[in-house]
């Protein structure tokens, strides 16, 4: 028989211990808030101490502070020399010329450099990350460090393996740098915003280092990595203007397999030659025309030949404009309004011609499914301009 004496003792037991596992969850919950409060409340008093010495030092402002004078005032917590680095980031963001040189040099403090390094060998992942990211910042890379940061780069751990990568771009060594980006983008759980960080990082943007960047670029295209990857390459490339490689993109795009695979590097690639204004593959970007339908890749097409210009282009885009699907009319239309009278005239001459071929279909009595299957388009095409010219005189008066 059911044992009712039992089955009470379970039920007390029961809410004994969800009541215990409430307050406990309560209080973990209070704690983990207040000691959020305490060290946000930390951080605004370390910052107000800190900042007014830390501008005083940069500016060299009498009576003179030293790098020594500065470290000595911070205690030996990990959390106040990470507000130290913090602030030192912002400042280093806001100053410029030999202020900002002092900063620098600040931050690669021995002491800093020494704690760092520690906790860079250590076990736990969150002194790592600490250590990546002083790293990152200091670039104060002895062959030791560089050393356990390439092996750090190569963790299961992605957002760990991440801040070693970025940490390994402050390297001197170019080949250091290239070799850490290529390791990091054969990854396949990482993300496409963490591929355009990168290549921020790995472009110093200096005059001097365009060409080794640009090389360095050209050959991480050549790897087998994943075509989504390549795809945010190629469309830095185009929006950084690197115009020397417009050929070199131009060959990839000829040479690309159509597959749904590559799709998003295809129209990667249209975009890019568009951005850097490589007027010669216009007859590649028009053979994707003949192709299966794929929208992106029509609509990154009109953006780029809209942008090429010239009237063989533009005539193709007009020729195309009844066959194609709503969101390619849609755009054609919007590229024709949007830049000038010249191609007003153009859109102009296909309504005539339009009309004159709607009057030969009535002469020759076609079917009426073909009849109206042809005013729909028509209908369609009249109301996007009407729409595109609206929208442009509101743009106009406003």
């Amino acid at each position: 028989m059911f044992d009712f004496n039992i089955a009470l003792q379970s039920l007390i037991g029961i809410t004994v211990f969800l009541t215990l596992l409430f307050f406990f969850l309560l209080g973990y919950t209070f704690w983990t808030r207040k000691k959020q409060q305490y060290w946000n409340s930390y951080e605004e008093k370390f910052r107000d101490h800190f900042f007014s010495l830390l501008l005083d030092y940069a500016e060299q402002s009498n009576p003179k502070l030293s790098a020594d004078k500065i470290v000595k005032k911070i205690s030996k917590r990990t959390k106040d020399y990470t507000f130290f680095i913090k602030l030192l980031d912002e400042l280093d963001d806001i100053l410029d010329g030999p202020e900002r040189k002092r900063l620098n040099n600040l931050i690669k403090h021995p002491i800093f450099a020494s704690f760092y390094r520690e906790k860079l060998f250590r076990f736990s992942v969150d002194s790592k990350l600490y250590a990546c990211i002083y790293f990152q910042k200091s670039a104060h890379l002895d062959d030791r460090v560089l050393a356990k940061l390439t092996t750090v780069s190569q963790s299961n751990n992605l957002k760990l393996a991440f801040a070693a990568t970025k940490a390994l771009q402050s390297a001197k060594d170019w080949t250091v740098c290239k070799s850490a980006l290529l390791r990091f983008f054969k990854r396949t759980d990482i993300s496409e915003l963490m591929v355009a960080e990168l290549l921020h990082i790995f472009d110093s943007g200096l005059a001097e280092d365009r060409e080794k960047v640009g090389e360095a670029l050209k050959d991480l295209l050549l790897k087998k990595i994943d075509p989504d990857i390549k795809n945010i390459i190629v469309r830095y490339m185009g929006y950084q203007q690197f115009y020397q490689y417009g050929e070199f993109l131009h060959q990839c795009l000829k040479r690309i397999d159509y597959s749904p695979k590559m799709f998003s590097l295809i129209k990667g690639l249209i975009i890019a030659l568009g951005e850097l204004y490589h007027t010669e593959s216009a007859s590649t970007i028009k053979s994707y025309w003949g192709k299966e339908k794929n929208t992106p890749i029509r609509l990154a097409s009109v953006q780029t030949l809209s942008i090429f210009g010239e009237k063989e282009n533009l005539s193709f885009l007009l020729q195309n404009l009844l066959k194609a699907e709503f969101p390619i009319r849609k755009a054609i239309i919007y590229e024709f309004i949007k830049e000038g009278e010249k191609r007003i005239e153009l859109l102009t001459e296909f309504i005539k011609e339009t009309q004159q071929s709607l009057l030969e279909i009535t002469v020759t009595r076609r079917s009426h499914e073909q009849l109206d299957l042809y005013l729909d388009k028509i209908l369609d095409i009249t109301s996007g301009i009407k729409i595109a010219l609206n929208h442009r005189l509101n743009k106009s008066y406003a």
